[in-house]
Order: C-alpha cells, then sequence, then structure tokens
C-alpha cells in the first residue's frame, strides 16, 4: 500500500498491509454504504459483518464494502474491485456519490490502525439474499431501516435482518456491535442516503 503524508497524499514510500498495522503508517482505503428502498418503500442501509477469520475486528458489523487501495490505486478504482469482490456488484464509476474522506487512528492488536477512507454512497436494488459474498471478507450483511440507524445511539438497540447463506434471520443490534468510531459514523451515512432519496445533495459529509 501506499503510505500517505498527514493529508492523505501518497509519500512515495510503499508497505505491506501488516507493516503498515505494525508501524502505525497512515495509509488509505475504500468505504462505500449500501442503500436501497424495498416493495413497500421503506428505505434501509446495508451493514455487513466482517468474517470471524479477519485479523481486524472479527464479526463486527461495519460498512458495507471496504478495502485497503493497494499501491498506485486510485479509490474509485480500489472501490469498484471492492464491491465486486466483496458483494458481487458491478458498478458503473458514475453511480457511487462521495462522501468525502474521514480519518481514524485506532489502537489494534496488531499495533495501530491510521487510514484515510475515502467514503462513497450507492444505491443499489440487489436483494440483500442474492449478493455474492466474499466469505474471506464478509460473514453476512444486515438490513437496518435508515431510521433505525440514524437513531440508533439514542435508542440503544434496533431490529434488523441477517443475511447469509441463502436465508434471512431477524438480529438486535447495538452500536457496541460495530467496529468502535467516534464520528457518529452509521448515523451521518444513514442521514446522507436520505438526503440523496430527496434528491438533495449530500454533500462533503466528512
Amino acid at each position: 500500500m501506499d503510505v500517505v503524508d498527514e493529508r492523505g497524499r501518497p509519500t512515495g514510500e510503499v508497505a505491506w498491509k501488516s507493516e503498515a498495522h505494525r508501524r502505525g503508517l497512515p495509509h488509505r482505503c475504500f468505504h462505500c454504504w449500501v442503500w436501497s428502498n424495498d416493495e413497500a418503500d421503506e428505505l434501509y442501509l446495508l451493514v455487513q459483518r466482517r468474517a470471524a477469520t479477519k485479523e481486524t475486528w472479527p464479526g463486527r458489523l461495519d460498512v458495507t464494502a471496504a478495502g485497503h487501495l493497494a499501491a498506485g490505486e486510485e479509490p474509485l478504482e480500489g472501490g469498484l474491485r471492492e464491491l465486486e469482490e466483496e458483494l458481487g456488484l458491478i458498478v458503473e464509476p458514475g453511480r457511487l456519490v462521495p462522501l468525502g474522506t474521514r480519518w481514524v487512528d485506532l489502537e489494534i492488536p496488531q499495533g495501530r490502525d491510521r487510514e484515510f477512507h475515502h467514503v462513497f454512497l450507492l444505491f443499489d436494488r440487489t436483494p440483500p439474499a442474492e449478493l455474492r459474498l466474499q466469505r474471506e471478507e464478509v460473514d453476512a450483511v444486515l438490513r437496518l431501516t435508515l431510521e433505525d440507524a440514524e437513531a440508533l445511539d439514542a435508542s440503544g438497540s434496533a431490529a434488523a435482518v441477517e443475511y447469509t447463506g441463502g436465508g434471512a434471520s431477524p438480529r438486535r443490534v447495538s452500536l457496541p456491535d460495530f467496529v468502535p468510531n467516534g464520528d457518529d459514523y452509521l448515523r451521518r451515512a444513514a442521514r446522507a442516503a436520505r438526503r440523496v432519496h430527496a434528491g438533495e445533495d449530500p454533500g462533503e459529509v466528512f
């Protein structure tokens, strides 16, 4: 991966992901929140359950699709690759709505995770049960209404539907089920989807 400076610009140094995490080297990632509406026009957001075999945050809930950018790779280029690999979605670049870039700095068992996330939003009508999940990365996807996603911090928990292996199961989710963040990530993404649904420009959310 490209090692980047404090503004997210490549420094010319490259490192393996394991080395970047061990040394706390800043690097870049792609994040995409997928949202849609059902037959009753209820708006929902999809989140992924990270594979239990992942080195960082195994089994936690996270943004719908994400991945590290390879050295020399641009956010959209890497993003289209990640959407196809993790969810089986082949997407035209123009369908991705940019929401800005967020910075995270988290202690992890492997060291320190310092990342710039290039965040996008995608409206997609593929039924959640029909997504082709990359088992090495994603155990399941969960459907959460936009209303519940926006209110989860205040409500404490919400109903969700988990899709894996072609089946669907009801679940209760709460913020501790998610990868830790300190910037109200889930709520801000849900509100951006609501603005897009209303025909508004979501602006630079991050």
